[in-house]
């Protein structure tokens, strides 16, 4: 039961940030009562927390695959956007806990694998800033990618229909 009320929260929140769902919402989502969800997690935060476990768990798959590789930045790279492409709704759920980050300060639940990604940038950087640099970069522009896909993809579909480019 547990599971199902993570994964139907995780949906959710990717669809609409966590300030955007209500743990009724979930309940009611999960076919649960709100007090089961509860009684499980706490608070929303707590089940937030529970969707950021299952983020954590894919980024150590991440590093996993790029560790003892050829190039550190071009294999994590690559293994981000695999990433990206496998499970989507991490990126949005994940930058919907960016964006409230600032408003609830304290250890991001992420922190461990981004480290992670930091040292084994580090080994081809000349700084921990550049590598740290670097690794922000990769998961932005991964990130921002797979968020900004369904407006591209609907625009691109539009400039190639032949009825819409005269209405361009």
């Amino acid at each position: 039961m547990r599971s199902r009320i993570v994964d139907v929260a995780f949906g959710l929140f990717a669809r609409r940030g966590i300030d955007g769902v209500s743990i009724s919402e979930v309940a009611l989502a999960a076919g649960v009562s709100k007090a089961n969800v509860m009684h499980h997690f706490g608070s929303k935060n707590g089940l937030y927390a529970a969707c950021l476990d299952t983020i954590d768990a894919h980024l150590h798959e991440v590093v996993d695959r790029v560790v003892g590789s050829g190039d550190p930045v071009d294999d994590l790279r690559a293994s981000l956007e695999s990433w990206a492409d496998e499970h989507p709704g991490d990126c949005r759920v994940m930058a919907y806990g960016l964006l409230r980050l600032p408003e609830q300060p304290g250890r991001w639940a992420l922190s461990a694998p981004v480290e992670r990604m930091i040292e084994l940038v580090a080994h081809d950087r000349a700084s921990l800033d550049d590598a740290t640099a670097t690794v922000v970069d990769l998961l932005g522009t991964v990130t921002y990618r797979e968020m900004s896909r369904p407006l591209v993809e609907a625009r691109a579909t539009r400039i190639s229909e032949p009825s819409r480019q005269e209405e361009r």
